[in-house]
Order: structure tokens, then sequence, then C-alpha cells
């Protein structure tokens, strides 16, 4: 396999483009935990570095649990694994990388991140697992992404002695990207059902898990709206508030094909929450 080639495949397996989930939501975090200001520059870089790393080991291991399902799905039956672009010992190499890249800059950061950096790397390895087990998986992701603003929290404030509102901003990602989630997994719907693959598209319909994660993602705005009745934000809170809003409802129009719906604008829509506590 050519040079070129062999990095174009590890890119398309790690989907390094996705970093654009976490990257506003750690940095939101970071802010909070400084104290409305950002850490210094050396502390950022670390943060970013570890959230980076736990995210490539997070997804190798998803393709490598889901590297049989995959083969047997039409959708991603081209991804490296299935198809035989990538050997398996590749593949562990790139989570092992990235577990080393995370513990690494945990390290370096000290403290209270490196006693507390095995918590992410749980949910981390087991969030592939969960759509075997619970069509309730989606949430397994959320959880994933809402320890990023946690983790920078902590970082940046050099303790786990979270405030309200980074609380509520961890709990605004966990709804965001479980919702976000289901909207994905309709994409799959078919394939799980004959795969046996537990999804809430595939339990309750295509409909029905519409109409929970519309739900969830108002659940989502309305803390943080919460958030920002309760920090007495200004006119530039609610105006990036609404935008928030906008973006949310885009996730449910059915004249946009549904990929562009969970990536960018589900992106823009967690873009747009991570800076209203910034702007409150």
């Amino acid at each position: 396999m050519k040079p070129e080639s062999t990095v174009k495949t590890i890119l398309d397996f790690t989907r390094i483009e996705h970093t654009a989930f976490s990257l506003p939501l750690i940095v939101t975090g970071a802010w909070l935990g400084a104290g409305g200001r950002f850490p210094s520059a050396l502390v950022m870089v670390w943060i970013v570095t570890a959230a980076v790393g736990a995210r490539i080991f997070g997804m190798a291991l998803n393709r490598i649990f889901d590297r049989h399902l995959d083969r047997l799905n039409p959708r991603t039956a081209g991804r490296a694994l299935p198809a035989g672009k990538m050997t398996l010992a590749l593949a562990l190499a790139i989570a092992a990388t990235g577990l080393l890249v995370y513990l690494s800059a945990c390290w370096f950061l000290g403290g209270w991140c490196w006693i507390l950096s095995p918590i992410p790397l749980l949910p981390l390895l087991g969030y592939s697992l969960l759509k075997r087990l619970t069509p309730f998986c989606h949430f397994g992701i959320g959880l994933c992404l809402a320890l990023a603003p946690l983790g920078a929290y902590v970082a940046a404030a050099g303790h786990p002695r979270f405030s309200i509102a980074v609380i509520l901003f961890a709990v605004f990602v966990f709804f965001w990207l479980s919702g976000a989630d289901i909207i994905y997994a309709v994409l799959d719907v078919e394939s799980d059902r004959r795969s046996h693959i537990h999804s809430l598209p595939a339990w309750l319909g295509v409909d029905g898990a519409m109409r929970v994660s519309a739900a969830i993602h108002l659940l989502a705005w309305g803390i943080l709206a919460v958030g920002v009745r309760l920090a007495g934000g200004g006119p530039p809170a609610w105006v990036v508030l609404a935008w928030a809003a906008f973006f949310l409802v885009l996730m449910y129009v059915p004249a946009i094909p549904l990929p562009k719906r969970f990536f960018p604008i589900s992106t823009l829509a967690g873009m747009a929450g991570a800076l209203v506590p910034i702007v409150t």
C-alpha cells in the first residue's frame, strides 16, 4: 500500500474531522474551569491533545468491535476493516496510539487529571458494545462526549469541584449528542433489524425514534436556557441560544439528507450550544 494511501485510510478510519464535535466543548469546559477566561496556551495544548487521543482510541475501538457488523451493512461495508483495506493489527496499533497520547497528556497535566484519567476510558471502551444489549445505546456516546467539558474543566481549574454552569453544560452535551446519534441510527434501521442490533429506530420505528430524539433535543435546549437564566445572561446569550435552537430544528427538516443532519448540522448545533456559556 502506498504511503499516501495508508495515511488516507487511517484518516478515514479515525474520522479526524469529527473531532469538531468535541473541540468546542472542551474549549467551553476549560473557559469555565479557568473562571471565565482561557487557561494558559500550554494547558490548552495538553487539553486538546488529550481530547484527540481519547477520540482516536474510542473511534478505533468502535471500528474494531463493529468490523463484522459493518461487513453486513451495505452503508459500512466499504470501511477499512470490513473491506480489507486495513489489518486488525494496524487498527489495534492506532487504538493503542490514541490511548498513549491521551494518557501522556493527562500525565503532563498532572494532579487530578492524572488521577481521574481512567474514568473516561470506561465509557469509551463500552459504548460500542451497548448496541448489542439495549436500544438506549445512543446515550453511551452521549456520556462519552459529556465527559469532555468536565475533563477540560478539571484541567483548567486544577480540581473536580464542578460549577453549576459546567454541570448544566455537560448535561446539555449528553442529551444533544444522544439525540443526534438516534437520528444517525435511522440510516441503519433495516440493517440493524436484520443483524439483531438494538437501536431506538429499530425498536420504535423511524417516526417513533425521531419523536424521542426531538423530545431529547428540546430538553437539551431547555437546559441551556436554564443556565442562561441562572447566570443572568444578557442579549448575546439569548441570540446564541436562538441559533442553537435553529440548528436543532434543522436536524428535523425532511428535505435535508440524514447524513448532513448529523454532520455538519448537529455539529453546528453543538458549537452554538458551546458558545452559550462563554457569552453568558
